[in-house]
């Protein structure tokens, strides 16, 4: 009998310290589970974060009037071309400043004149110019 209750006290041993060294890499599987998930969470929140400080600043640079170079709209009309009246003002200023000659003026204004945005079409560049031509040069001329 005795030999029994040693091989018994034996594998009561063996089976506790199974029983601790299973807990023991439970401990550490779990504290590594824990730090990976931590580490995780913690990109995810700054990734959000970058995400609506992006957002913010995007929309108050659309929201912020800066005053710089005004409103594309406003100098470009909603169909893309700038306004005739800006371009004519242009000219004027460059005439008057001696930028421009007497020539280059007049067919720069002739430009501006032919579809009112400063491009030509080339469909009617040959046709000799109409009264309305006429009239906004000399509109512009007595500005």
């Amino acid at each position: 009998m005795p030999r029994h209750g040693s091989l018994l006290l034996k594998s009561a041993g063996a089976l506790l310290l199974a029983f601790i060294v299973l807990s023991v890499i439970a401990t550490v599987v779990g504290i590594v589970l824990s730090v990976v998930a931590t580490v995780v969470t913690a990109v995810a929140t700054l990734a959000m974060l970058a995400v609506v400080v992006l957002a913010a600043v995007g929309l108050i640079s659309l929201l912020r009037d800066d005053g710089g170079g005004g409103d594309l709209e406003t100098e470009y009309g909603r169909d893309g071309a700038r306004s005739s009246d800006d371009r004519e003002e242009r000219l004027r200023s460059q005439y008057v400043d001696g930028e421009l000659s007497e020539a280059e003026f007049e067919r720069e204004l002739d430009r501006v004149l032919e579809d009112g945005h400063g491009r030509t079409d080339g469909l009617d560049a040959r046709r000799s110019r109409d009264s309305t031509t006429t009239t906004d040069r000399s509109r512009l001329w007595d500005r």
